[in-house]
């Protein structure tokens, strides 16, 4: 089971080719792998966030929802994903190398419902237990 990450997200909406080849590329390795293809709600904020910061939100509304007909379920942050919250932040703060909230929000949501979390930055996901990890 593949979450996708924000960064991978965000390559499908970008204007840069390469980004959006790579992007598109490890969607197909993944379904074609018979991957289940899922993100998180804190992901799908993100991009939110996003399209209210651009010129056109609408227009940027409407590509953000063009991108979800990849998903097949967004996950929600639930207990046990709260739970995974508060030990992977206690380890991150124990060895010294805290990560942004929002991102262990997304990576505890991916290791509470068991996915890989395939994302563009491998390396600041580095530090987490019992994430797996696929770049692309």
């Amino acid at each position: 089971m593949a979450c996708l990450d924000t960064t991978l997200l965000i390559d499908l909406l970008r204007s840069n080719p390469e980004r959006k080849r790579r992007g598109l590329a490890k969607i197909e390795v993944l379904a074609n792998r018979g991957e289940r293809i899922v993100t998180t709600r804190v992901n799908l904020a993100e991009l939110y966030v996003g399209f209210e910061r651009s010129g056109d939100p609408e227009r940027e509304y409407q590509r953000v929802r063009g991108i979800l007909n990849y998903i097949n379920a967004i996950l929600e942050f639930d207990d046990l994903a709260a739970q995974s919250f508060g030990q992977i932040t206690a380890h991150l703060r124990r060895i010294g190398r805290p990560v942004g909230d929002t991102d262990v929000l997304i990576a505890a949501t991916a290791v509470a419902n068991g996915h890989c979390l395939v994302t563009r930055n491998p390396a600041h996901f580095a530090d987490i237990p019992h994430l797996a990890v696929e770049s692309y």
